[in-house]
């Protein structure tokens, strides 16, 4: 490893240097985060190797490769390391704040803080828009109703939502020293110098996220590097020139993290928790005004109203949602909210799209409703035909004609239209199983 790199961890850990350096030669363990709001957990049976962690949903597995399990592609869990799991459950979060994950790619701790709130909402916020993508496809894959998508640069942020938001989330960029014991090309890129330039972003970043916090809202900073420089120093300047003051995390992750280098803040390292993770809540102590925008969801016409009913009469079983129309898109959701006007690439879930007289059903739409469609098609997720649908091949089954949902173990993975007992296959091209 970097000589200067290793020379810094032992001026940081002193006696518990040799213990960190001996971590590197253990093996990593893979975990993953249950998707509650899909599941029980009644799954984790046909799995080999899981284990329970000590935090809320959490779980280690052995399998070589869980990415392309079926399991997988129906949502029923996140892959996602271990004590990134930890900042997103650092405060309690009443069931209906509104949330903004600020840098929330590729989506794990947008998930965690969904499952928290069913009566508000989390806007996911990336501000890099090829990554925003992949954060939009793990919100549809894990059939999240709650979550907005956007991709802005928090300066455009500010615009519409200036002290609005109880909780606050910057998971923000690093150098990542973290995950060396798993990403050998974060390691070849370290330097002395990048550290000090993302020091430098994340004091600016932290100072502008601050300003989307409502009055006694909280703020966490998070990052998966060990510098000073990246944590402490900069929550030391913050709270030396704003009006913020440090609390404790809660309980089950104290736990699992040791004192950071000031007062409340914590720290992960690969011989305590997970591979490595700097934690701090900061609550704001200032008397602000929230901003107050337009709601960007409109209502339905009478006629659209109509239309939409009757289409999906042909469809579901019951209707748990409530119709609005966010620009050109009929979405469904969960709670009557009201949202700024915002720049987004999702608000609530597609239903679909109706043009010419056609109504094609959007796959974010299966995700989250699936299970509620009368044709459906389940299979076991050991047969076959599984993994050939996840391939994008057509294949066969005792079904009635036209559009249904395939259904493995009875969750939704994706849509099909049958015509005598042959499914041809809808499930999108960019998530489809590629042969190695």
């Amino acid at each position: 490893m970097n000589e200067l790199f290793l020379k810094r961890m032992h001026d940081l850990l002193k006696d518990d240097y040799f213990v960190f350096l001996k971590s590197y030669d253990e093996k990593v363990r893979k975990s993953f985060q249950l998707n509650t709001l899909k599941t029980d957990g009644d799954i984790l049976k046909n799995i080999d190797g899981i284990e329970k962690m000590n935090i809320k949903d959490g779980y280690y597995y052995d399998m070589e490769s869980l990415g392309n399990h079926p399991y997988h592609h129906a949502g029923l869990f996140y892959i996602q390391e271990p004590s990134a799991m930890l900042p997103p459950l650092a405060i309690d979060i009443k069931d209906d704040f509104k949330i903004l994950d600020l840098c929330a790619a590729p989506g794990g701790k947008t998930h965690i803080l969904s499952k928290q709130v069913p009566n508000g909402y989390v806007i996911a916020n990336e501000v890099n828009y090829k990554r925003s993508k992949k954060l939009l496809s793990n919100v549809e894959r894990l059939g999240l109703k709650n979550v907005l998508v956007s991709s802005m640069s928090v300066d455009d942020l500010l615009v519409k939502y200036r002290n609005y938001f109880d909780v606050v989330l910057v998971d923000a960029p690093c150098s990542g020293e973290g995950m060396f014991r798993k990403d050998k090309e974060a390691l070849k890129n370290w330097s002395l110098d990048k550290v000090k330039e993302l020091s430098i972003l994340q004091k600016d970043l932290l100072k502008k996220a601050s300003l989307l916090v409502n009055s006694n809202g909280h703020l966490i900073y998070s990052t998966c590097t060990f510098s000073k420089e990246e944590n402490e120093e900069v929550i030391k300047s913050f709270i030396d020139n704003y009006d913020f003051s440090l609390v404790d995390v809660k309980r089950e992750v104290k736990m699992l993290s040791t004192n950071g280098f000031i007062d409340k803040v914590r720290r992960c390292y690969p011989f305590i928790f997970g591979e490595g993770q700097f934690i701090a809540v900061l609550k704001n102590n200032q008397n602000v005004k929230p901003y107050i925008a337009c709601n960007v969801l409109k209502n339905l016409s009478k006629k659209e109203e109509q239309e939409y009913n009757v289409l999906l009469s042909k469809y579901l079983k019951n209707k748990p949602f409530i119709l609005k129309k966010y620009k050109n898109n009929i979405v469904a959701l969960e709670k009557n909210i009201e949202i700024p006007d915002l720049s987004l690439l999702c608000c609530g879930v597609k239903v679909g799209d109706y043009s010419y007289n056609k109504f094609v059903i959007h796959h974010q739409f299966v995700k989250a409703y699936g299970h509620l469609f009368y044709n459906t098609y389940n299979l076991n997720v050991n047969d076959k035909e599984v993994i050939r649908y996840l391939k994008g091949e057509e294949i066969k089954g005792i079904v009635k004609d036209g559009y249904g949902v395939l259904l493995v173990d009875n969750y939704p993975l994706g849509l099909y239209k049958a015509s005598q007992n042959r499914l041809k296959n809808y499930y999108p091209k960019g998530l489809r199983i590629k042969d190695s």
